[in-house]
């Protein structure tokens, strides 16, 4: 392992755009992040761009307080429990940046993000972060509250995911994520999947969700075809991944009449499965899971799903030698290796959490992987703010991560070979 390189200063928090969305511009040169340095607040969200090459920061759009009320920055108060820290993730607002919403288009530098207003109106505006120039593209109104972002290839449309905004009631309130879906199925609430055009912010709503939905991604080589969620919805094994054609019927990615190649006793039902993303050829979805209850440690597994909903899963456990805990899994462009923050080493194992920055090779013809830890994190993982979402460069080439290993919330590279 190698010591990763700081990118961001360390006078303020920083951190990477959500891992959806890449923070670099194509060329390397510019990284894009979340930063308090321009807030009047401790905890104040604003978006910066940083030189790689001089290591000097600079506003993009500055907000004076917290991030606004969106998932999954709800107003819950922190608990005196410790068991329901995952419940809270810091001081929000009314209104001011969405940290869920910033996506980066890698060539030309155009930056989106949702931000609310105080009139209880939200909007989604593009600065570019190379010139600062900066402008209006839409306007959401306030029964509609945006979970991530995402956009097509040309970075020629923004998706929304618009969820009734009810669910902030209920995430306030909340004993456990459970109960939030199933209030939204309760009372029959919808997400709108919505598409902005950025020549001249004309929205479509392009089908209406009878589900609670915060993760949208457009297929990297056909707008027509959407990954989505349903978020926090039992039993997560098969309730959770879908796609949806345009003029098509919404398909189920995993569900118990799905082969599953490799992994011995597979059980969709008993499993959790998370952070889906597109292998960036189109082919398949990259996506991780968890079995909780399977000893010392949990059985970790990497999944790919073909598009084409007749062919079989491939789920490649990670070996039960190695300790691993909560995580995300980056997938590289040909779905080859991804790059994981849920891996643990001695000192991770102690404190129950990842703590380690790995590549895990894949060969997805004899349903092997191995391991090959890269470069410590260490972070706390307190909040979501603070959880790595390692990404791979635009070049494949580097991972960037976030971390406040150090006492203060960082982005960091390292190499993405050993």
């Amino acid at each position: 392992m190698r010591p990763p390189r700081a990118e961001s200063p360390r006078t303020a928090n920083c951190q990477l755009l959500y891992f959806t969305s890449g923070s670099l511009t194509a060329d390397g040169a510019v990284l894009a992040a979340i930063t308090n340095a321009f807030s009047e607040h401790p905890e104040g969200a604003s978006l910066a761009r940083i030189d790689r090459a001089t290591g000097q920061m600079e506003p993009l759009a500055v907000f004076p307080g917290p991030a606004m009320q969106a998932y999954p920055y709800f107003a819950r108060p922190r608990s005196a429990n410790p068991a329901e820290d995952y419940l809270f993730n810091g001081t929000v607002a009314a209104h001011g940046l969405n940290k869920s919403s910033p996506c980066l288009h890698p060539a030309s530098g155009n930056l989106f993000f949702v931000w609310g207003r105080a009139d209880g109106w939200g909007q989604l505006d593009c600065v570019n972060v190379r010139d600062g120039k900066r402008r209006m593209l839409a306007e959401i109104p306030p029964a509609r509250t945006v979970g991530y972002c995402h956009l097509d290839a040309a970075g020629e449309h923004v998706l929304l995911s618009l969820a009734d905004s009810r669910i902030l009631g209920f995430g306030e309130k909340r004993k456990g994520n459970q109960e939030m879906s199933e209030n939204y199925a309760k009372f029959g609430l919808t997400t709108q999947l919505v598409e902005v055009e950025v020549a001249t912010g004309k929205m479509t709503v392009r089908w209406e969700e009878p589900a609670w939905v915060t993760h949208v991604q457009y297929h990297p080589h056909r707008r027509d075809l959407v990954l989505y969620n349903h978020e926090w919805t039992w039993p997560l094994g098969v309730e959770r991944i879908w796609m949806k054609a345009d003029g098509q019927p919404r398909t189920q990615v995993r569900h118990p009449g799905r082969p599953i190649q490799f992994r011995r006793t597979p059980e969709p039902g008993l499993d959790d499965v998370a952070h889906e993303v597109w292998q960036e050829d189109g082919n398949a979805v990259i996506y991780h899971g968890v079995r909780w209850d399977a000893g010392e440690y949990p059985e970790q597994f990497v999944g790919r799903a073909p598009v084409d909903a007749g062919a079989p899963l491939q789920e490649i456990s990670l070996p039960r030698d190695v300790a691993s805990f909560y995580g995300h899994f980056f997938p590289s462009r040909k779905g080859d290796f991804v790059i994981t923050d849920a891996i643990a080493d001695e000192a991770g194992k102690k404190h129950r959490r990842g703590n380690l920055i790995s590549r895990l090779n894949l060969d997805w013809a004899n349903g092997r992987m191995d391991v090959v830890p890269l470069c410590a994190s260490n972070t706390s993982w307190h909040t979501q703010d603070n959880h790595p979402h390692p990404v791979l460069s635009p070049d494949q080439r580097e991972v960037l991560f976030t971390s406040d290993g150090d006492g203060v919330r960082r982005i960091y590279s390292v190499s993405a070979f050993a």
